[in-house]
């Protein structure tokens, strides 16, 4: 009875749901692989504080580019994105002669099934098969290996140091900080007139630095040597900065030596900005992650370009409608805790 009711729920009006895209007569993406994105980057954004596991979806929204865009919206325009680019991965591994091997795949299902094993209730009432799963991490270690075989050093598009640290220096900042949250350390919540004393506190350090009466980066190896649950420093921290943003902007348009306040609700951040170090950057220790951060949007756009102009390519524009964020709940995933300003 079970398996009669979702072979119905597959199906609307004489129409197969079941199905998100199709390339050609061999290879079928599961509309489980568009639902299973969403609830991917719902989780996202709900662990970084964005979205809200007891809010209706459908009021919410997300910061994108610095401007508000409904959260079904968003999460559904992502979704397709990702059918489109496994899409698009498909035709080009087979145009480079690139294939998953045996243990390729055997990680890919180890990973799906300790997610779904984790989430399976929510999965299960969300329409979101083990295999669909499967699929999704099958397709992310195929991009990698075709974004290696184009950018890696032996690719066809192999991305130089050089280029890479001008990247670096166009969106990374190097940094001296101290930061406190509005806590005491007993975890309860700073009164207003606590606030403002700190607030006082870290302008008279400011004031201090900037006439040089105080070296900044002593008071930062201060607190970074005596940091507590709330309180802490850094002498130096490199790190992206999303230039789109309010703080990410105000951080990159610093020149060295100049100092800046951050406050959120939450937490007060006073730094300063260096020279920027590109080993903390991790030029060498993490050249594969910035390199998939200074090109992947690109490489996606690719993918999914190369999706889009495939005349053998059919998108289920009826499944897409049916499966829509707004219809899912996604309010009961596992959201792992991420409670750090840095």
């Amino acid at each position: 009875m079970a398996a009669a009711s979702l072979a119905l729920s597959l199906t609307a009006c004489g129409t197969d749901v079941s199905w998100a895209a199709k390339l050609g007569k061999d290879t079928t993406v599961p509309i489980g692989m568009y639902i299973y994105t969403q609830a991917a980057n719902f989780r996202t954004y709900a662990q970084n504080g964005l979205l809200s596991t007891s809010t209706n979806l459908e009021e919410q929204t997300v910061e994108v580019s610095d401007s508000d865009k409904k959260a079904t919206e968003y999460l559904d325009s992502e979704a397709l994105k990702t059918v489109k680019s496994y899409v698009g991965a498909q035709i080009l591994a087979k145009e480079m002669n690139i294939e998953l091997t045996d243990e390729d795949i055997s990680s890919a299902e180890s990973s799906a099934n300790e997610e779904y094993d984790t989430d399976k209730e929510v999965y299960e009432k969300n329409g979101i098969a083990k295999s669909s799963i499967v699929e999704y991490y099958k397709n992310t270690i195929l991009k990698d290996k075709l974004f290696d075989a184009i950018y890696g050093k032996d690719g066809t598009q192999p991305v130089s140091d050089k280029e890479l640290k001008q990247y670096i220096k166009e969106n990374y900042a190097t940094i001296s900080y101290i930061q406190q949250y509005y806590y005491n350390e007993d975890g309860t919540a700073m009164s207003e007139t606590e606030k403002d004393k700190i607030k006082k506190q870290y302008e008279k350090i400011k004031s201090q630095a900037e006439k040089g009466k105080i070296k900044f980066s002593d008071k930062c190896k201060d607190f970074q040597d005596n940091a507590t649950s709330y309180k802490s420093g850094s002498t130096k921290y490199t790190s992206v900065w999303d230039i789109a943003s309010e703080e990410g902007k105000k951080v990159m348009e610093l020149k060295e030596g100049q100092l800046t306040f951050l406050e959120t609700d939450s937490a007060i951040v006073l730094l300063q900005k260096q020279k920027i170090d590109y080993e903390d950057a991790g030029l060498k220790t993490y050249r594969d992650s910035i390199l998939m951060s200074y090109k992947f949007s690109e490489f996606t756009k690719n993918l999914i370009a190369k999706a889009e102009g495939d005349k053998s390519v059919s998108f289920n524009q009826a499944a897409f409608d049916k499966f829509g964020s707004a219809t899912r709940d996604f309010s009961n995933l596992s959201i792992p805790s991420n409670y750090n300003y840095y």
